[in-house]
């Protein structure tokens, strides 16, 4: 598509890619330096396996550097005090969107022609594979909780999920789904200031060893802009007596 009014950083902006699962996908980003972003419902353990054949793509391609930036996931986040408080907050609002909303039957998920035979070769797997009875199951919190479908409960709970996944998965960007299902306004800003205030600054400088890369990060222009003033009355009376 076309792109109106281009950006102002150049050469662009980092990019980044959402993707569910095909070698070409993955092929398409390498050549282009952009980021892989799975954008999962399953949760950061089904995704392990995908993820797994990105990286397995990275060094088949022989790529420079297998920085974890060069990918990112997608995360449904739930934090509350304590993990008792985080069930009983957010537990009906999880299972109305795993329970009621993703109710999409499995051959029209993943129908013949949206993958690849090349992909399908490689044996990267669809999000929508489904498990036996459908898409998703029936689950329990317990079950959402235990599966990685969400990362839920005390701040300290969630930074050890999160550290568990971001080291599993080997992403450095991480899409915070902060809200789901029919989860109020309130409940999602409770959340939210908890995970900013008690879970970011624990999970700072995971990968020292790339802690230079910059290349998938947004950044200060060296040259910004300052906002105009609209011209006062007096202004405007002055300018039209030059006019006269």
């Amino acid at each position: 598509m076309n792109l109106w009014p281009r950006p102002i950083q150049q050469p662009r902006p980092p990019i980044h890619i959402p993707g569910g699962g095909s070698i070409e996908t993955f092929d398409f980003c390498l050549d282009n330096t952009y980021s892989y972003s799975y954008l999962s419902f399953g949760g950061y353990v089904r995704g392990k396996q995908l993820m797994q054949s990105y990286w397995d793509r990275v060094a088949e391609r022989n790529t420079p550097d297998t920085s974890p930036y060069r990918a990112g996931f997608a995360q449904t986040i739930c934090v509350a005090d304590t993990d008792e408080e985080a069930e009983r907050l957010y537990a009906k609002h999880v299972s109305y969107f795993y329970n009621r909303c993703l109710h999409v039957f499995p051959g029209f998920a993943d129908a013949p022609g949206y993958r690849t035979i090349k992909t399908i070769q490689k044996g990267v797997l669809s999000q929508y594979a489904p498990p036996k009875g459908g898409l998703f199951p029936e689950l329990s919190w317990k079950e959402m909780v235990e599966g990685g479908y969400i990362i839920a409960g005390s701040p300290e709970t969630v930074r050890q999920r999160m550290e568990e996944m971001i080291k599993g998965l080997h992403v450095g960007n991480i899409f915070c789904l902060m809200h789901i299902g029919d989860m109020p306004k309130e409940k999602s800003m409770y959340s939210t200031r908890l995970f900013a205030e008690k879970v970011m600054p624990k999970l700072r400088n995971i990968f020292p060893e790339h802690a230079a890369d910059n290349r998938f990060w947004c950044r200060p222009m060296a040259n910004r802009v300052s906002p105009g003033a609209l011209p006062t009355e007096v202004d405007l009376r002055q300018m039209a007596g030059a006019d006269d």
